[in-house]
């Protein structure tokens, strides 16, 4: 008996539902074992989809979200991936990936070191039209997997991307396996993750970049989020950001509460 509760306070330790308006995700490490997968609300095919995060990190090429875990059937049905910085005076530039039904669509955006950054992406299966949003800027229109619908069945995961082997055993029998990739392992910290079943208009992603605490997703919010960590990913004080904008550009003034 004594066992079965102390697995059962185990377990619980590692699930929670909670408001996360003043805490982050820290990976401390790149680590295949350190991720965390969200339950979204909705679990139905999206044929719409709006998903905005804010992320933190020193580093070059990381997942910041993959729909679906190890288990999944579909291999990166929607994964947002941050590739190599290409970074000069005259190219100061890096790469946003975005996967559907593992086809991606590379975005550039101007690099940023050293500071937050606030990402959306919209989607329209009808006509497969989508932009990414950068710090409150947006990317011209491109098309990517027209008709095709995102199921959530399987959850979200944050801070990894699938990599998917075909495995020969004989020449009748093979099989596929899928292990997280090991060159997209996230390390640093994520936050602010919310996802909509609808294409938000243009000055409702302006207020979820500002942070108005009237607009949460409907299928992830980060304010009531329902999340298990697996590995070394802890749950840290976020540093308390006052969001705005100058000349057109967005910024933040961040400080400990």
């Amino acid at each position: 008996m004594e066992v079965r509760v102390l697995w059962l306070l185990l377990f619980a330790g590692s699930m929670a539902q909670e408001d996360m308006n003043r805490n982050v995700f820290f990976f401390p490490r790149r680590s295949a074992d350190d991720y965390v997968v969200l339950t979204p609300v909705v679990t139905g095919p999206l044929h719409n989809l709006t998903v905005c995060l804010r992320s933190y990190t020193d580093a070059e090429r990381y997942a910041l979200l993959t729909v679906g875990t190890l288990e999944s059937r579909i291999y990166n049905m929607f994964v947002i991936l941050q590739s190599t910085f290409i970074y000069s005076q005259t190219s100061p530039y890096q790469y946003s990936n975005i996967y559907i039904n593992n086809m991606a669509l590379p975005i550039p955006e101007k690099a940023v070191v050293l500071d937050w950054i606030h990402r959306c992406v919209t989607w329209d299966s009808n006509t497969g039209v989508l932009q990414l949003w950068v710090n409150g800027k947006v990317s011209p229109r491109a098309v990517l997997q027209k008709g095709f619908s995102i199921d959530l069945q399987d959850g979200i995961s944050l801070g990894h991307m699938q990599l998917r082997y075909h495995i020969r055993q004989s020449q009748h029998r093979s099989y596929d396996r899928n292990e997280w990739d090991s060159s997209s392992l996230f390390q640093g910290e994520i936050s602010d993750v919310h996802m909509w079943n609808e294409v938000l208009p243009p000055e409702t992603i302006w207020q979820v970049l500002l942070n108005n605490r009237d607009i949460n997703g409907n299928v992830i919010s980060w304010r009531s989020l329902n999340y298990t960590i697996n590995g070394d990913v802890t749950v840290q004080p976020k540093l308390q950001c006052r969001y705005g904008s100058e000349s057109g550009s967005s910024y933040s003034q961040c400080s400990m509460d």
